[in-house]
């Protein structure tokens, strides 16, 4: 028996002081079960009596005993655990250093030296632990083949984003880069900016370029500037790789066909020979101000809406009421026109009509809605329940339903029941609703002064809905969007 020792459960009572370079140093990186487990491994360390072997610790941590094993590899190559034996394994905890001179092992004091840089290597691999060969292949790259350790960060880390596995290996991960990386050297292809560049238009965009300087005779890599052209074409053009070397065939009138004239045959095509390009450019200034360029689709959908008998003008109209409603695709514009299809507005006429009317509606749903406390928009069965209680019931009635709706959390149903209780007992006015209320809820609805509130006064910038616009201002009779 020891000379002396804890007494039971003093450990649940005491407290594990952790040093503030480790949390400002080790913790930012560290996952969240390699913590758990350093943690309490250092509790350990001050109450042994707790226990610490490796069974004890999963059980306590609720985590596989091959898991904890792993924390503790992690640390051990943060420099912070030393390994002691391997059957059956067993650890010692370092002290955590501000520096690397007391580590005498050259291995550790190198990692030490990088462990920022190897922090980051690690957190690229959530799920998997790296190992001295991974880190010694990065640090081959760096001190080796001269590239900087942002631009190491970077092409591993894109090639875990191009990775096929959720969690990819890293020892396979690093061998399949490691050929890349020889390649890139090569070419001096070092920097983090000038690999960025070099990986921005890996794929289609690469493959593209290489297969037009192939198609145009020409014997070299594409420059950086006929990549940024390429992808020009295909991520906001949207041509194919078919439809750019399709159109190579009209750069033989050239004497030296270029990309940049191929450049300009895929801007004509996109624009010049189609008539309707006016027409769809300014629907799509509609949904984004800054401006954007029809793609070879949008533009075949415009020409289909134009077919089903849509005017240009309607079509404008729907592209401004999306972008009132937050919604800026011309996805949106199609399904609005087909809910409108279905009503049968077709030309400018109806369509302003119909916005007038629907403005008209929701104008007076609004200060229902503002009576009964609520702010928010009206949805189509508010409007439908609201149109079902008129000529049924009168505007100083409906008032006071609201006024009795006011707080609950679905007042436009609440008023409703109120409403056909008040038509079922024969109850016609808002005085004799009053009487019946307060004599049934034995509270004086007419001095509650929260009831008591000015109206508000709309304006057009109130209605934000998607078909809620003074389009006869902006469209009709010669107006400013003429």
């Amino acid at each position: 028996m020891p000379f002396f020792s804890f007494a039971d459960g003093a450990a649940m009572f005491d407290s594990t002081p952790i040093e503030n370079l480790f949390l400002m140093e080790y913790l930012p990186a560290a996952p969240g079960e390699y913590l758990r487990v350093y943690l309490y491994a250092r509790m350990l360390s001050l109450h042994p009596e707790l226990g610490g072997d490796l069974p004890g610790m999963a059980r306590a941590l609720r985590m596989e005993e091959d898991a904890v094993l792993t924390a503790f590899e992690y640390w051990e190559r943060q420099g912070l655990t030393r390994r002691l034996s391997d059957r059956p394994p067993t650890y010692e905890l370092l002290p955590v250093r501000a520096d690397s001179a007391a580590l005498t092992n050259p291995m550790e004091r190198d990692y030490y030296e990088n462990r920022e840089f190897n922090s980051s290597l690690q957190a690229l691999f959530p799920d998997k632990l790296l190992h001295p060969q991974e880190y010694e292949k990065a640090q081959d790259w760096v001190k080796l083949m001269h590239f900087d350790q942002d631009a190491v960060l970077l092409a591993v880390k894109r090639e875990v984003e191009n990775s096929r596995s959720k969690s990819p290996d890293p020892s396979a991960l690093f061998r399949r880069l490691d050929k890349r990386m020889i390649k890139w050297a090569e070419r001096g292809i070092l920097s983090a900016a000038d690999l960025e560049l070099e990986i921005r238009y890996d794929g289609p965009v690469k493959d593209a370029a290489r297969a037009v300087a192939k198609r145009l005779a020409i014997r070299r890599d594409p420059t950086q500037e006929e990549l940024e052209t390429v992808s020009r074409w295909v991520e906001e053009w949207h041509f194919d790789q078919a439809q750019i070397l399709e159109a190579c065939g009209d750069t033989t009138k050239s004497r030296a066909p270029s990309f940049a004239y191929l450049d300009a045959i895929l801007k004509s095509r996109l624009s010049g020979e189609n008539p309707l390009w006016e027409e769809l450019s300014a629907a799509l200034r509609e949904l984004n101000p800054a401006g954007a360029q029809p793609t070879p689709d949008e533009l075949a959908r415009y020409a289909a809406l134009k077919a089903a008998g849509f005017d240009a003008d309607v079509i404008r109209l729907a592209a401004v009421q999306c972008r009132r409603g937050n919604r800026t695709r011309f996805d949106d514009v199609e399904r609005m026109l087909g809910k409108w299809k279905e009503l049968g507005l077709k030309n400018l006429e109806d369509a302003e009509a119909y916005v007038r009317d629907m403005e008209h509606r929701t104008a007076r749903v609004r200060r229902f809605l503002e009576r009964c406390g609520s702010g928010r928009r009206p949805g189509k069965d508010d409007l439908n329940r609201y149109e079902s209680w008129q000529g049924r019931y009168s505007d100083e009635l409906i008032d006071f339903a609201a006024e009795c709706a006011r707080g609950t959390d679905k007042p436009v149903k609440y008023a409703d029941k109120l409403l056909s209780e008040w038509a079922r007992t024969g109850i016609d006015t808002a005085a004799a609703a009053r009487a019946e209320h307060e004599k049934r809820t034995g509270a004086a609805a007419a001095s509650n002064p929260a009831l008591d509130y000015a109206q508000r006064q709309y304006d057009k910038d109130d209605f934000g809905d998607d078909f809620f616009f003074d389009a006869v201002k902006a469209y009709g009779n010669g107006g400013e969007g003429k």
